[in-house]
């Protein structure tokens, strides 16, 4: 790939009033709140909401990887998967009418396509009916699925993603269940900003909305100092190998490298670095969890930043504190399929059926717009897999799930993720901002 030309700064972050459009298309103004009363979000809606529901079940759809070289991410179903398994066994989740319902989940495979992910939601609400999507996996699938998501008002809770796009106000039936890439890339930057006051960086990017998302951020915050963006090198999702954009890269022996790639191409790209005799410190964005980092070669993972909202149980001693977790594998273990994959890469499926259940239980109508506020409106202090520190909290004006992150060291001799400082959460101060 060519290099892109630098990134434009985008304008400061600004508040921005809710404005959501409803289900036929119209923009209406949005002040909703926990009653669920003047949302607008049920103008338009082509039934009353309850598709996908019975007195006794709830039907919930997701569409993800499952092949192909994104693969390793696919974990998250098998999660899911536990945790309605333990809900179910207690009956199923109790919804604000006093009745509870057992969840029933259909997935299918997209192979990390957003033409495959579109036709996959369709399928999943207009011929399976499902009741919501649940974890629906990646930026360009999420966005593609939108219009469909939009026209028959069906909720996407916690998508896994964090496409700033998903905050757009225009389109109130998706919210995000990962921090914003651009919120993350700003945390980074400021980290380099305040480490390497005047450090020259290169940059592989993902060339999407992802990409261009850690970009914007992170260039936000080095703005204005002696940190310089001197190379930026981009990739196709799914590119068989970067080695000719790394080499290019290196060639530029700048401070720092910020690695924007994730899975196995996030890996192959360290290694690269490393087998090319460039020596950089490493920021690489929260997208290669500690289990795929100790595959890394040896060498490739020394000087490595990353961050991350959860704790690192990829160490026995902090996961074996942590009584969710141990809840967690125990259902894991039962799930069938399960011992073929990573218990870490799969623990962000349980935690999203664990927000789709608080969700369910705290809303004020058990129907999609009722649920749909609720997702709007969460102060969550339950269980979780969350930092403390970390606030787990959205309001109608403020959808952003996350708003905060950890930054730790790469330990590569001991495979585990040292903490640098303190938490940093900016909770209530990220906006939508198009991503440009």
């Amino acid at each position: 790939m060519t290099p892109r030309p630098k990134l434009m700064l985008a304008a400061a972050l600004g508040a921005a009033g809710l404005l959501t459009t409803a289900c036929g298309g119209s923009a209406v103004s949005d002040s909703s709140n926990a009653s669920g009363q003047g949302s607008g979000l049920a103008r338009g809606c082509p039934d009353n909401g309850t598709t996908g529901l019975t007195d006794t079940t709830i039907k919930l759809g997701l569409s993800q990887p499952l092949s192909g070289p994104y693969v390793s991410v696919g974990g998250q179903l098998y999660g899911m998967q536990a945790y309605f398994a333990y809900v179910n066994s207690q009956g199923g989740i109790q919804g604000p009418d006093g009745r509870k319902r057992k969840v029933e989940l259909v997935y299918k495979d997209d192979a990390y396509t957003a033409t495959k992910a579109k036709a996959n939601v369709d399928q999943l609400v207009n011929r399976d009916k499902v009741f919501a999507l649940l974890g629906q996996f990646g930026t360009a699938g999420n966005l593609a699925a939108r219009p469909i998501i939009a026209q028959q008002c069906v909720p996407s809770l916690f998508a896994t993603t964090g496409a700033p796009e998903l905050a757009n106000p225009k389109y109130p039936w998706a919210i995000a269940g990962s921090i914003s890439y651009a919120t993350e890339g700003r945390i980074l930057g400021q980290y380099v900003r305040d480490k390497h006051p005047n450090a020259t960086v290169a940059v592989l990017e993902q060339d999407d909305d992802l990409g261009r998302a850690y970009l914007q951020g992170f260039e936000q915050a080095i703005a204005g100092s002696g940190v310089k963006v001197v190379a930026t090198q981009t990739f196709e999702a799914g590119e068989p190998d970067v080695k000719n954009q790394i080499t290019t890269l290196a060639a530029t022996k700048a401070d720092l490298y910020f690695n924007v790639a994730s899975g196995l191409t996030g890996l192959q790209a360290l290694n690269h670095v490393h087998a090319s005799g460039w020596r950089p410190e490493v920021i690489q964005v929260a997208q290669l969890p500690v289990t795929l980092l100790r595959r890394l070669q040896p060498g490739a993972g020394d000087r490595l930043i990353t961050g991350g909202t959860g704790p690192d149980f990829a160490n026995p001693e902090v996961a074996a504190g942590n009584e969710e977790f141990q809840l967690y594998m125990q259902w894991f273990r039962k799930t069938p399929g399960a011992d073929k994959i990573d218990p870490l890469s799969a623990s962000q499926g349980w935690f999203q059926g664990r927000l789709l259940d608080w969700t369910v239980r705290h809303a004020t109508t058990m129907d999609r717009v009722g649920v749909m506020e609720s997702a709007r409106s969460i102060d969550y202090t339950g269980p979780s897999f969350t930092l403390p520190g970390i606030k787990i909290h959205t309001t109608p004006d403020d959808p952003h799930l996350f708003e905060g992150m950890q930054l730790n060291r790469f330990d590569a001799a001991k495979g585990r993720l040292v903490p640098l400082g303190e938490v940093i959460d900016i909770d209530g101060q990220v906006k939508y901002e198009p991503v440009s």
